[in-house]
């Protein structure tokens, strides 16, 4: 994994705040085979092909998945919640964090403030939690707005939190959701997380 910009809150991996113009080999991930990554405004999330989780940059609101005392991560730190299972996507947004599993799981974790995690509710998640309302859909792909996520199967599409401009695609009558709400018609959405 090669990082570079602008390296605020240690969203770079490599253990500072300082900016990198050029591409920096993250020295932390050697070793691991990374096949995807995910960078959001305050944080970055890594997976690798043993389907592990990484995280690091600024997790105040809890989008690195560790516990308590967040803080800044300068350096990837593995998500230790995800043992057991194998991760094969994320999405990092502002201040949460979508993941989904080979098992066809979604977790979020992060800022729960407008119902972006999907619980129900609007508590902030300090360690990734099951989307219960999803069980069984097989998520095969998710991706987190700044207060919104949207979620795929193989056939349908799911989105929960805040609308700003129409974000949740659930029409005018909806402006806000906690939990995942379907999209209609999903036979024009099928292809949407290919």
């Amino acid at each position: 994994l090669f990082t570079f910009g602008y390296g605020q809150h240690g969203k770079l991996g490599h253990g500072g705040q300082q900016n990198e113009l050029v591409p920096r080999l993250v020295e932390a991930l050697s070793g691991e085979v990374v096949v995807g990554a995910s960078v959001g405004m305050l944080h970055t999330a890594v997976w690798t092909a043993a389907g592990e989780l990484f995280t690091f940059g600024y997790g105040g609101r809890g989008q690195l998945g560790h516990g308590e005392g967040q803080g800044i991560q300068p350096v990837p730190r593995l998500v230790e919640a995800f043992a057991g299972k194998k991760v094969v996507g994320a999405s990092a947004s502002y201040e949460h964090t979508a993941v989904w599993t080979d098992a066809g799981e979604l977790f979020t974790f992060g800022k729960g403030e407008n119902g972006q995690l999907g619980h129900g509710g609007e508590e902030n998640e300090l360690v990734p939690r099951l989307v219960e309302a999803l069980v069984g859909k097989n998520i095969v792909c998710a991706a987190a707005g700044n207060v919104h996520t949207v979620v795929c199967t193989q056939g349908e599409v799911f989105s929960f939190g805040t609308s700003d401009s129409g974000a949740l695609g659930l029409g005018q009558d909806v402006t806000a959701t906690a939990t995942p709400v379907a999209l209609k018609p999903t036979w024009a959405l099928a292809g949407a997380c290919k």
